[in-house]
């Protein structure tokens, strides 16, 4: 049933994954390892590995034109060094500016080279003889010098732990030699070019083997790569290895011998019949990796561990693999690299897997040259090593030495080591991946060949068909979901598997909801399934990739639907922000506290100004606290303003109302329609203060013809004289206070404000006011006190004559006796004030006359020599002008220069007038009538202020200097020139 049902259900989406499947690119691994749908784009028959078709180590020819043939060679910090059967020493160096040096060794003819040792740093060459004899060299020099006799050697050496070097160091630092008698020797050789001999510091025995036999190999390690710590020595002789335990002495000279002391147990194990020979490889010099041992059954290999844990067992060779010999025969010399054994042959050469211990390579090498002796690897390079015949060196370049290392931990099953040496190619790692899969699938172990799986480039139908043969629901699940994690930017695929697992989901909650009264441990995992559910559809790459996908959410949506999974399905609809959906299903469920918490919780305003009528209705209170919590400012009051119109019950109008006060003195909300709605909710309050209160705060933002027709409805009379006054309608105001309060306090307050505010000119509006008071306290109180109390608050306003006529024909004046005669002593006072203030205006127009009849007397004495203050010509040559300031200007003069600062108009004026002064003066008529006028209107315009210290010489402050004419500067220059 399952089966047919899950084929249903993905129907309509399948056609449209294949199709994609087919476009779709490669993608990418995540979290190191990807997968996709489509392996059609990766050619999975060529790998990186099968790309390059080059051997891992590639054979290069070499050839020596030495007559001598070569005994050894040495390589190190890409320095070769030779050693000839003819004695000699021949140098290659790395630098091309360096040339290659040969050295002489000064022995008999019967005397040969035993072995040759190279330091990690190429610069301490030692060279051991047959006849025991020990040379030194160094880097450059050009001779080898005798060291046997300084450091008391007299026997052959078999090999040499070098002390990690630096490139300047002129030293060797402490070093260990192993004999062919199984000595042990520590020394510290130092290469001195001004003498014949190597400075030895010293030379000591440190330990002699119990069986004496030759050290084959030698070398020495620190704890943890810190010489401070202890030490280990491991050393190898044709039957044995050895491994020696402690801690070197720096405040000694012989730092060593600690190490070798009494209570040294060294570990060993027998080999009686093979050579001894030992190789060593590094991971970085001087961090050791791995060592191998010739024995009589064949080549052991050993992980070399320098951790503590190691130094506190007492060994530091793990992982130990005895590996038998070939049919090629006990080989010549032996190597390690990283990955690989390399072995050499009289005429071959042959590299096996350290990981599978799988032949990998054979090389015939060939007899031109002679049988091979010697396979030499540089421990500061891990691209090249040597081997030598007699009269020929072959170099190996190593290429890719890791290319298959993957495959081959793929097929010894272990696939984590695999996985971190494909180096993220994605062929190799779809290869894994399905190999993985195919290993736990026999196993039975379904999910973890589900996870595995779904990395690889396996179709995708198969591998769910597979699954679902089985009927391990749990396992397919995993594979869709490990599928969903790895399958990059994908959206068809991608919403083809959330809809896949939704289903299962929903059809094993259905399941656990029929099983659940029965029983309990259903219950617990009907709950943990519904648990599992949301977080998957709360994923953020879920809710990503669905949300861009509208026609998925309604498929799943249906599908919660069919299953009658009602409460999943709001919580799906809350995580695709379909909030309206949520809401109305909570609505319809009378649930209004739940929606009002997702409103609250999506905070979007639409849907607050869509659903609060609906709220407020049934939860006012709830809902009035929630729009608090968001301030004043988050919502537009006018789009909530529905919400509260239809308010009915006194607790919804009493909350409507607190959250109209919260906004209006919160944010001094000035917008008329909500002040007025908020006057409204007042006005229906019994306290009266309350809305005076309002009106005082709001007055400036309420429509007043509005709030006074609410307020002359609800009959609150003193919020009308309120309206009134803010209106200026004191006489309306007053007129009310007195007919519908009777309060003359009311109508008092209402003329004495009018009277602050208003101007002089409504001065008799004022007192129309206060006599429209004082009538109503004579014909209505007929308290004569009282009328008094309102004419003293009048200030002066109002007189006593001017309510004498509200009063009867006959009536008692006592009370008004004293008031009586202050007005007449007040108008007796303003009679004489105006009888001096016309005295005061007869006198000062006398004074007016007499300055006038003065100045018209007054003169100016002009000398003959005097000048126009314009043109510089004599004054008394023409009409003139003569200032107080005693300046002087010709009329024509001062005429042409004063048009300049006068209007248009003004000026054509003047030059009108003047002219007609000059046709008068001609006819000789100048005494005449209209050139007295004339004279007089000219005189009236020039004459008014003086030309250089009045109005006119401030008018001119921004005028240059120099003309802005190009032809009058150049007029002026002329003139000056």
């Amino acid at each position: 049933w399952y089966q047919r049902r899950v084929r249903e259900d993905m129907a309509g989406l399948w056609s449209e994954y294949q199709e994609d499947e087919r476009s779709y690119d490669s993608g990418r691994y995540t979290n190191t390892r990807t997968s996709s749908f489509t392996p059609s784009v990766i050619n999975l028959s060529e790998t990186s590995d099968t790309a390059d078709k080059r051997p891992i180590f590639e054979k290069e020819d070499t050839y020596v034109k030495e007559t001598a043939a070569i005994i050894k060679l040495a390589t190190s910090n890409r320095t070769l060094v030779l050693g000839l059967l003819s004695n000699k020493i021949k140098r290659f160096y790395p630098q091309a500016t360096e040339l290659d040096d040969v050295l002489d060794i000064p022995r008999p003819v019967g005397d040969k080279i035993h072995n040759i040792f190279l330091d990690p740093s190429g610069k301490h060459l030692l060279v051991s003889m047959t006849s025991g004899e020990l040379f030194y060299g160094f880097y450059g020099h050009k001779t080898i010098l005798p060291c046997s006799k300084q450091m008391k050697i007299s026997v052959k050496v078999d090999s040499v732990a070098w002390n990690e070097t630096k490139q300047n160091d002129v030293d060797t630092k402490e070093i260990l030699i192993g004999t062919s008698v199984g000595t042990i020797y520590e020394t510290i050789i130092k290469h001195n070019p001004s003498s014949e001999k190597p400075h030895v510091a010293y030379s000591k025995i440190l330990h002699n083997l119990d069986k004496p036999e030759a050290i084959t190999g030698l070398v020495f390690f620190h704890e943890n790569g810190d010489s401070k710590k202890r030490t280990v020595v491991i050393a190898t002789t044709p039957t044995r290895i050895y491994q020696f335990f402690g801690k070197i002495k720096h405040n000694e000279q012989c730092k060593f011998g600690s190490i070798f002391g009494e209570n040294c147990f060294p570990e060993f194990k027998e080999n009686l019949e093979a050579s001894g020979l030992m190789a060593v490889s590094y991971v970085k010099y001087p961090e050791p990796r791995s060592l191998v041992w010739m024995t009589g059954q064949g080549i052991q290999y050993s992980k070399i561990n320098i951790d503590s844990a190691s130094f506190n067992e007492g060994n530091v060779l793990s992982e130990n693999k005895l590996t038998p010999y070939t049919d090629n025969g006990i080989p010549i010399a032996i190597g390690v690299s990283e990955f690989h054994l390399l072995l050499l042959y009289d005429n071959g050469f042959e590299a096996k897997s350290l990981i599978n211990w799988k032949h990998v390579q054979y090389e015939p090498l060939g007899t031109s040259g002679g049988n091979y002796n010697t396979l030499a690897m540089d421990p500061m390079d891990h691209t090249k090593f040597f081997c030598s015949a007699k009269q020929r060196i072959i170099r190996f370049r190593v290429h890719k030495e890791d290319r298959q290392v993957w495959r081959q931990y793929m097929e010894l099953r272990k696939f984590q080591e695999a996985e971190k040496y494909a180096a993220g190619d994605q062929a190799k790692l779809f290869e894994i991946a399905s190999e993985e899969g195919d290993y736990y699938f026999e196993q039975n172990l379904y999910e973890e060949a589900a996870e595995s799986y779904a990395l690889s480039h396996r179709s995708f139908e198969e591998i769910a068909l597979k699954f679902i043969n089985e009927g391990t629901t749990p396992a397919l699940m995993n594979f869709l979901r490990t599928k969903l994690d790895s399958i990059g930017n994908n959206p068809t695929q991608i919403c083809m598997l959330v809809v896949w697992i939704v289903e299962i989901y929903l059809s094993d909650i259905s399941s656990l909801e029929k099983q659940e009264q029965a029983s309990m441990e259903a219950s617990d995992k009907l709950a943990e399934t519904r648990v599992a559910l949301r977080e998957f559809l709360g994923n953020e790459f879920v809710i990503k990739n669905i949300k861009k996908n509208k026609p998925i959410i309604k498929v799943i949506q249906e599908m919660m639907a069919s299953y009658g999974d009602t409460s999943d399905m709001i919580y799906f609809a809350d995580l695709m922000e379909d909030i309206e959906k949520v809401i109305m299903h909570h609505i319809h469920d009378q649930q209004y506290l739940s929606a009002l918490d997702t409103l609250r919780k999506r905070k979007k305003r639409e849907l607050f100004y869509k659903y609060t009528p609906t709220l407020m209705k049934y939860i006012p209170r709830h809902t009035v606290e929630v729009l608090e919590q968001f301030g004043a400012g988050f919502f537009d009051p006018k789009l909530l303003l529905p919400s509260f119109i239809h308010c009915k019950t006194v607790d919804q109008k009493e909350q409507a109302l607190r959250y109209l006060k919260f906004v209006v003195f919160s944010t001094k909300c000035k917008d008329e329609a909500i002040h007025n709605f908020l006057l409204s909710l007042v006005v229906q309050q019994n306290d009266e203060g309350l809305l005076l209160d309002f009106l005082d705060k709001t007055d400036a933002n309420v429509d007043r013809k509005y709030a006074l027709r609410l307020c002359t409805e609800h009959r609150k009379w003193k919020a009308c004289c309120y309206i009134y006054t803010k209106m200026g309608l004191y006489e309306e105001a007053v007129k009310l206070a007195l007919t519908k309060l009777g309060n003359v306090h009311e109508a008092e307050k209402t003329a004495l404000e009018a009277q602050s505010y208003c101007s002089l000119e409504q001065q008799e509006m004022i007192k129309k006011l206060w006599l429209m008071i004082a009538r109503h306290v004579v014909e209505e109180e007929k308290d004569i006190k009282r009328v008094m109390e309102v004419i003293n608050r009048a200030e002066q306003v109002l007189k006593i004559e001017d309510i004498l006529p509200f009063f009867d024909d006959f009536f008692h004046i006592d009370d008004f006796k004293d008031a009586i005669c202050k007005s007449l002593e007040i108008y007796n006072q303003n009679i004489n004030q105006l009888n001096d203030d016309m005295k005061d205006a007869t006198d000062s127009a006398e004074r007016i006359h007499f300055d006038i009849s003065n100045l018209k007397k007054k003169n100016c004495v002009v000398e003959s020599s005097q000048n126009c203050y314009l043109c510089d010509i004599p004054l008394l040559t023409r009409s003139f002008y003569v200032f107080p300031c005693s300046h002087m200007y010709h009329t024509a003069c001062l005429v042409q220069e004063i048009t300049k600062y006068l209007s248009k108009r003004k000026a054509d004026e003047v030059n009108k007038i003047y002219k007609v002064l000059l046709n008068l003066k001609d006819e000789d008529q100048t005494r005449t009538e209209s050139y007295r006028r004339a004279k007089s209107q000219l005189d009236d315009i020039i004459a008014e202020e003086c030309l250089m210290c009045g109005e006119y010489m401030i008018q001119s402050i921004d005028t240059p200097f120099l003309p802005r004419d190009e032809d009058e500067f150049e007029e002026l220059k002329l003139e000056w020139s």
